[in-house]
């Protein structure tokens, strides 16, 4: 396995210094341990004979002609995991280095990781800390197996091929499976206290990985075994395992384009593609739970519907691309002047909506205040489509972007039947109030309690609209 250290704070070369002493003591002494192990392999590992060089030629064409290979679905696979935010990566090389800790002197098997390890390493340039501390997880696995071997009597597979009878068929998958486990928690164990120290999670689920990875990465070791049979019968059926590696690898990277292709297209269905913003679909669900945890936590609910004034003169003045640009920017403004916890959609041409969970009339009204106010300062620099120079909002003759703003409030006792769609009922009426007095201000009103009837809300006017 690749990487199952990273964080954010992993892609730069510079990733100690954001970590923790603790978290950075134990890297080290992951490094250190694998130095350790490796020392050990060397030392107590037998000379290798011509068959084990052999082997081992065979072993290092083979895992960098797979490299090679897959190096188009791995960069993919790579790179559709981080748009997920998960920088963790099972490398499939694994199957050479499980198999090869079998077959092959500790020594040999320690050689291949650093000479595979070292060709991964010059193609994607991964900070070096995080390359030594995951080789040193590897070097640990490989000479953990290697131990496992020489422990239940597998030995011999060095010499001579396995046992035909069933006797010497049990002990071989024994010793296989021993080996799997072993591999497994060579990189799982380090792993997971580092994981622990890191983020202070010390469940069995946080500190493992998650079941997919695992699930792959025993995958992967179980096509190790059937390698170490192959290598350890006729070596030159190496050449098979590649083009069994290549296709499954290729098949993994191709079911993770289809995952992510299919959450690209959920997210798209429920975000607005020009703004980023959720669209109605997205939004809905979202506020009906955050009215209803307001309802229950006794807090009022605002909402704030925005138009942007004359958005068919910013159509025709600065064509489609120019007003989508508009659009854009006042999508950045939402973001900026909302807190973290406050919903915001796009609810379809120009008009966009704020849920502002427990958030009382007169806060919403200064937030839409806020909002109104920074759209009439945007100076967005817009190319036309048709050339020329760049125009900015509000400048040398370019109109101001304005927006017209309703604000509608649930107090904790308004009626449940009123509850999001009467905030969305309201604050749009309150928008076309807005509207029809002069456009670029707000207007705010506030949702019945029981038995009363809709009152509006004094709100500072803005300058007349255009």
């Amino acid at each position: 396995m690749e990487a199952r250290y990273g964080d954010d704070s992993c892609r730069s070369r510079d990733a100690l210094r954001s970590l923790s002493p603790r978290t950075v003591a134990a890297v080290l002494l992951i490094d250190l341990a694998g130095i350790a192990a490796g020392t050990l392999g060397v030392l107590v590992s037998p000379a290798p004979s011509h068959r084990h060089w052999l082997l081992f030629a065979l072993f290092t064409a083979v895992a960098l002609a797979h490299m090679a290979a897959t190096r188009p679905a791995e960069e993919r696979r790579r790179a559709a995991r981080l748009d997920r935010g998960k920088v963790e990566f099972v490398d499939q090389t694994s199957m050479w280095f499980g198999a090869a800790a079998l077959v092959l002197p500790t020594t040999l098997a320690t050689a291949l990781v650093l000479v595979v390890r070292t060709h991964r390493y010059f193609i994607a340039r991964k900070p070096p800390g995080l390359w030594i501390s995951t080789t040193a997880t590897i070097v640990l696995a490989v000479v953990g197996v290697g131990v496992t071997r020489d422990l239940l009597g597998g030995a011999a597979w060095l010499t001579a091929t396995p046992p035909a009878d069933s006797a010497g068929g049990a002990h071989a998958v024994l010793v296989m499976l021993a080996a799997v486990v072993v591999y497994f928690l060579a990189e799982a164990v380090p792993i997971g206290v580092y994981r622990g120290l890191r983020w202070g999670r010390w469940r069995l689920a946080d500190t493992i990985g998650t079941w997919e990875d695992n699930k792959l990465l025993g995958h992967t070791l179980l096509l190790a075994m059937a390698t170490a049979l192959v290598a350890a019968v006729a070596p030159l059926g190496l050449l098979g395992m590649l083009a069994v590696a290549v296709r499954e690898t290729r098949t993994v990277g191709r079911i993770t384009a289809l995952e992510v292709e299919r959450e690209r297209l959920r997210i798209d269905a429920l975000t607005d593609p020009l703004t980023g913003l959720p669209n109605r679909r997205g939004f809905t669900p979202l506020a009906t739970a955050a009215v209803e945890v307001d309802r229950a936590s006794g807090r009022p609910t605002s909402m704030l519907m925005l138009d942007l004034d004359h958005f068919k003169g910013w159509n025709t003045r600065l064509g489609h691309p120019g007003a989508d640009r508009v659009l854009q920017a006042v999508a950045s403004v939402l973001r900026r002047q909302t807190r973290h916890g406050d919903l915001l959609a796009r609810m379809g041409g120009e008009e966009m909506a704020v849920l502002l969970p427990g958030t009382g009339a007169g806060a919403a009204t200064e937030v839409a205040e806020r909002i109104r106010r920074a759209v009439e300062s945007l100076d967005t620099e817009i190319t036309k489509p048709a050339g020329g120079a760049p125009v900015r909002l509000g400048r040398h003759g370019v109109p101001a972007c304005t927006a017209s703003i309703g604000v509608a409030t649930a107090p904790p006792s308004a009626p449940r039947a009123s509850a999001l769609a009467a905030l969305e009922r309201l604050s749009d009426s309150a928008l076309e109030l807005a509207k029809r007095r002069g456009r670029n201000q707000v207007v705010a009103v506030r949702t019945p309690s029981a038995g009363s009837a809709p009152r509006e809300q004094a709100a500072p006017p803005g300058p007349p609209g255009r």
